[in-house]
């Protein structure tokens, strides 16, 4: 039910500062970054290592959540965001287990979320959501954490079966094999040595 943990999300004041010093200072990649005027707030998601990003976030309006936040604790961890593969089942098995939630939203396109608050969860806020983390960062670039949501690559060679027919050309009885887009022609009187080439690599594998 739980998929993996996607992010640490770290409120910061100066936004250019912190991501120098994941960028620059540590060597992190930068995969998205971007505005969030509706809550004010903007946030920058960085890869380090191969098997959970770092969210920075940062206020644009002094009344934003993040705002709030640097004002009663200062800068640090805000939130642990886990990613999960259906979130109605996820909230219904903590609301079973008696785990408050608050939050629950399924506004954002390809973004499901509800939160779990520090008070019932050890002193750490816990964002629970359903998505796949491709459609959030810049596109051209798979990090080493989300090579599971990659799409598969493209091989003709692995689509559909063999296929063999026999035709007629100007230079005489021709066999062509397909499978998918590719396509092998080959006289038909090269039939039989290919026959004993492909038998005499066989034996050469199996001996």
């Amino acid at each position: 039910m739980i998929r993996r943990i996607d992010h640490i999300a770290i409120a910061v004041r100066d936004l250019a500062a912190a991501k120098s010093f994941f960028l620059d200072g540590l060597g992190g990649r930068e995969l998205f970054s971007c505005p969030h005027p509706y809550q004010g707030y903007s946030w920058t998601l960085i890869e380090l290592g191969s098997s959970c990003c770092i969210e920075l976030i940062a206020s644009i309006d002094e009344k934003s959540f993040v705002q709030r936040f640097l004002e009663k604790r200062g800068e640090g961890p805000h939130h642990v965001t886990i990613q999960v593969d259906n979130l109605r089942q996820m909230h219904e098995r903590l609301t079973e287990k008696g785990i408050p939630t608050f939050d629950y939203s399924e506004s954002l396109p390809g973004w499901k979320e509800f939160f779990v608050h520090p008070k019932h969860a050890f002193g750490t806020l816990f964002q629970f959501a359903e998505f796949n983390p491709l459609d959030w960062i810049n596109p051209g670039y798979v990090p080493a954490c989300y090579k599971e949501f990659a799409p598969p690559k493209e091989n003709a060679a692995d689509h559909g079966p063999l296929e063999v027919k026999s035709t007629e050309s100007p230079q005489g009885r021709t066999v062509e094999i397909r499978r998918g887009t590719q396509t092998v022609s080959l006289p038909e009187s090269m039939v039989p040595e290919l026959v004993r080439a492909l038998q005499e690599l066989g034996r050469s594998h199996t001996g």
